[in-house]
């Protein structure tokens, strides 16, 4: 039986299909030089923040993308396969790419224009060495406009770019995200986990208990992990802290063992779905001698 852990529900953001080029009026207010302007401009960012898809534009090719965005600046953007796969961002992509990358930073946030400084990962280095920031996460910059907007299937986009510093110099990847549903609270639960890089060709069972407390066990990979799962406590709520510990990783799957934190949230699989699935974006440190990063879609059993 299901068991809600220590947080309140949440309440769904209503998205349907993304538009493209989306513009509106970010939460404006009065100059940041007092109290009162200072929570005016906390009110018009908070209904902005959450989780976010659609498409991350590299060279050309559009892949899809997810980010989670909390109300003190902390964001996880995911980047994978082909968006046109997705039928373009309608549908969640549930089967793990080659290979993908994830954008881990702080945003300043101010009337609707979020950037700030981080690093992106190579993600699936084990199954893909060749992935070029393997190892070598490389230092990024953001720069967003997150807009409310009218149109009755979204209620906010997300678009701007990510520049980062590559060995051949400077890259920019253009983002086009609109608001998502979702669908907390996480709930203690077994889940499958088939998506990220330690369930190997197999899938693993993920536990959270009613302590918020996580395991699996991959016999794929070796991986054992230990963590836990609290709600952030800045919010918007629906959102959660995750930390981890992998121990055990063997063969190529050596370089996941270590110290991750991350972001957690429960989302639905499709504009037209009303399931629930858990999604995870974690990383270790990117200064670490063997820097990794995972993201994890697991499917309630």
């Amino acid at each position: 039986m299901k068991t809600t852990l220590i947080g309140s529900a949440v309440l769904a953001v209503i998205l349907g299909a993304l538009s493209s080029a989306c513009s509106g009026g970010g939460g404006s207010g009065p100059s940041a030089e007092s109290n009162s302007s200072v929570a005016a401009t906390a009110k018009s960012t908070q209904g902005l923040t959450g989780h976010y898809v659609g498409s991350a534009t590299i060279a050309g090719v559009a892949y899809f993308a997810d980010a989670v965005v909390t109300q003190d600046g902390a964001i996880r953007l995911y980047v994978g396969g082909s968006y046109a796969a997705t039928f373009g961002g309608q549908n969640f992509e549930l089967v793990r790419p080659e290979g993908s990358y994830q954008f881990v930073a702080t945003l300043q946030m101010r009337d609707g224009e979020w950037s700030g400084n981080g690093f992106i990962f190579g993600q699936e280095c084990a199954i893909n060495p060749a992935n070029r920031f393997c190892g070598q996460p490389a230092p990024a910059e953001f720069s967003a406009n997150a807009s409310a907007v009218s149109d009755e299937a979204i209620t906010a986009t997300l678009q701007g770019e990510i520049q980062l510093l590559t060995s051949g110099g400077t890259e920019t990847w253009s983002l086009n995200l609109g608001q998502w549903f979702y669908d907390g609270p996480v709930e203690a639960d077994q889940y499958t986990e088939g998506f990220a890089e330690f369930a190997g060709n197999s899938n693993v069972i993920v536990t959270i208990d009613s302590g918020g407390k996580l395991f699996f066990q991959s016999s794929g990979s070796g991986c054992v992990g230990n963590g836990t799962v609290a709600s952030h406590a800045a919010g918007p709520t629906g959102i959660y802290d995750v930390t981890l510990m992998i121990e055990s990783c063997s063969g190529a799957y050596a370089y996941l063992n270590g110290a991750y934190g991350g972001l957690a949230l429960m989302t639905t699989s499709s504009i037209w779905e009303y399931d629930s699935w858990l999604r995870v974006w974690l990383s270790t440190d990117p200064e670490n001698g063997s820097p990794a990063a995972l993201t994890m879609l697991s499917e309630p059993l």
